[in-house]
């Protein structure tokens, strides 16, 4: 083995010692003290040459000439057909074998030179942990594995084991792991009710075939279950690029002329599971997540949780209200069965949760239960109706937070509205405190939802809850037991507040339902009057509007000077903003001790749940909020831009104008 003729910690001392001699001989005759100096340096370095070379030469007698080891076991190791070399604790290299020398070195010499030069990050005392290490060499995957050698634990001996086969199996192996993908038909009953059997015959068709075309660009199988049921098994490698291109069959299925009704698709990815059928049933999850978040989207479910693309489309309203009917049968059933019943919705209660709770505590009465409101009288934005309701019918109904506590118990039906998530109901307490649980909601479904409920009465198309209560409540009453005038102006103004005035997300079911409440008696002029506001909120609404700023067709706001008692006035601002020409969306954020409630407003062109769950909220595609903690002004504006710049950069392509 040859000295790579490089500069090494030997070679610079020894450079300074001859330095330092011909500096002693010319300073001998000029300057005695210079001269005496240079004399003591070069003795110093060199009796530190001496004992470093004095080490190497010892690391070299025990690698070489150890005690205990035979000719026969020195001659096995320098043969062993793996690549070895021996180090000393710091990288300097020692001693190799030919197979070193050979498959790693390619014929070349390292002797006395650091390992690290050889092989990056090498690490010899992460060797010597079990399982070794890994490392690329030559562009070829290795094992090192490395034993401590020497009476003072200062050499380490490294085997390399070739493992380029296993890792390049292992990431074949990953990029052929099965996906379960199941594409669900959102709205084929509403369109197949409309076109003649000959048309609808054709769209299923071209449907097929883009299907076909998009599974068949992969390795993949597709297989049709059903009418409007399509499952495929996708490779992994696959995938990747399938989520690359944003699932494009979103766009390409929506395309599709129908003449009438828009079709759209919802799609559920079980991915990362252990077998077919923990991914299988992660589709199936995935899958009841988009369509609970409105459908024409894709939920896909890994072990970190859900993903999700498109939502772009406003949902499709389902005409037929037999699945109100089962749902009021069902919940009628709870009633009788529960001791006691507790209705609560969202926190800053607003007339869609209020009015919505009053109509299912109606439902209960009608089937003779005994039944409570929760709410905090302090912190609803419904003031108005509830102290009409405590003055002109049954204060007794309404229990608060801390009251709730003596209520519940294991048997308590405890009936969510307006919201299905632990974390925005009013007290998220007592839903531990019971076993049973009904959900009432037309949000579009959250990561976290209540997945423990007995009844879960979920519809992303429908106006608001009123409109949904409205309907059940249809399927409930007798001639003798009906919701009093008050409560169906409460509904009624529920449903006017979400439709605002029913310009957006109203369908026919939604008229149907204010028919009905019109029929109970309900004054629209009442209704409104719910939604009146002081001289002093109108100012500080008048305030917080011309504060705007425009960012790429939003409208946002920032404050930290609004009044807790003004609250009221946030979503009405966001509302406001709506009527400003080129406004696409409002965004307003009011700080409150140490948060910020933010709401946020669109007339469909942009989907502000999409915006707002990238802030830790959600809400529906023209009506969503968050609740921001810990933040100053400046960065929660930068927060907010940034959640729009990417909802833009995701979705531009899809927004209509």
């Amino acid at each position: 083995m040859k000295f790579r003729k490089r500069i090494t910690y030997e070679i610079v001392l020894g450079i300074l010692m001859v330095c330092f001699v011909i500096l002693a001989t010319f300073s001998a005759l000029q300057n005695i003290y210079l001269s005496a100096v240079s004399i003591v340096l070069f003795i110093a370095t060199f009796f530190l040459f001496f004992v470093r070379s004095a080490k190497i030469r010892s690391n070299i007698t025990k690698v070489l000439f150890s005690e205990g080891t035979g000719t026969k076991q020195k001659s096995m190791l320098k043969s062993m057909n793996l690549p070895i070399v021996i180090t000393e604790a710091f990288g300097k290299v020692l001693w190799y074998n030919d197979h070193f020398k050979n498959l790693i070195l390619k014929g070349e010499e390292i002797f006395l030179e650091d390992i690290k030069h050889t092989i990056d990050n090498f690490n010899a005392t992460l060797s010597s942990e079990s399982g070794g290490s890994e490392y690329i060499i030559n562009g070829k995957h290795y094992l090192a594995f490395s034993g401590i050698s020497g009476d003072d634990d200062s050499l380490f001996v490294t085997f390399l084991i070739d493992d380029d086969f296993r890792f390049r199996e292992s990431e074949e192996y990953k990029k052929t792991r099965p996906s379960v993908i199941i594409f669900l038909i959102d709205n084929l009953d509403e369109i197949e009710s409309e076109l003649k059997v000959s048309d609808s015959a054709v769209i299923l068709s071209e449907v097929n075939r883009i299907l076909e075309n998009f599974i068949g660009k992969t390795s993949g199988i597709l297989i049709r279950g059903s009418a409007k049921h399509y499952i495929a098994i996708v490779e992994e490698q696959h995938m990747e690029s399938i989520i690359d291109d944003r699932f494009s069959v979103l766009d390409e299925i929506r395309n599709v002329d129908t003449g009438s009704i828009p079709i759209t698709l919802s799609i559920g990815v079980g991915r990362e599971g252990d077998t077919f059928k923990e991914n299988n049933l992660s589709a199936k999850q995935a899958l009841d997540m988009a369509l609970g978040r409105g459908g024409d989207q894709a939920a896909l479910k890994t072990r970190n949780g859900y993903v999700f693309y498109g939502g772009m489309s406003r949902e499709i309203e389902k005409r037929n209200q037999v699945k109100a009917r089962i749902i009021a049968s069902a919940l009628t059933d709870l009633f009788k069965e529960s001791e006691n019943i507790v209705v609560m919705g969202h926190k800053m209660s607003d007339l869609d949760s209020l009015g919505s709770a009053l109509g299912v505590a109606r439902a209960a009465a009608i089937t003779g239960c005994d039944v409570n409101v929760l709410i905090d009288p302090n912190r609803t934005m419904a003031k108005t109706l509830y102290d009409r309701y405590c003055k002109e019918a049954d204060e007794k109904l309404f229990i608060t937070p801390y009251e709730a506590l003596d209520y519940v118990d294991e048997e308590t039906l405890v009936v969510v509205v307006d919201c299905h998530t632990p974390g925005q109901v009013e007290m998220s307490e007592i839903l531990k405190r019971t076993k049973n649980i009904a959900v009432i909601d037309h949000h579009r479904r959250m990561v976290g939802y209540i997945d423990n409920a007995v009844l879960f009465y979920h519809e992303p198309y429908a106006s608001s809850c009123c409109e949904m209560v409205a309907e059940l409540l249809q399927h409930i009453e007798t001639p003798e037991k009906m919701p009093t005038k008050l409560e169906a102006e409460g509904m009624l103004a529920g449903i006017m507040l979400d439709t605002k005035n029913f310009a957006v997300r109203t369908g026919v079911r939604t008229f149907d339902a204010a028919s009905y409440l019109k029929r109970l008696g309900a004054d629209t002029i009442v209704a409104k009057s719910f939604f009146f506001i002081s001289m002093e909120e109108y100012k500080h609404r008048s305030e917080l509007v011309s504060m705007a700023d425009e960012y790429r067709g939003c409208a946002v706001v920032i404050d930290d000077q609004l009044p807790e008692s003004m609250r009221v006035v946030i979503p009405q601002s966001a509302d406001d903003l709506l009527t400003i020409e080129g406004v696409e969306a409002s965004i307003v954020a009011v700080r409150s001790n140490n948060a910020y409630n933010i709401s946020a407003r669109s007339l469909g062109g942009y989907n502000v749940q999409i915006i707002m769950e990238q802030l830790g909220g959600g809400g529906h595609h023209t009506t969503a909020g968050a609740r921001v903690e810990n933040v100053d002004e400046e960065l929660l504006k930068k927060m907010i831009h940034n959640a729009i710049d990417s909802y833009l950069e995701k979705n531009e392509h899809r927004i209509s104008r």
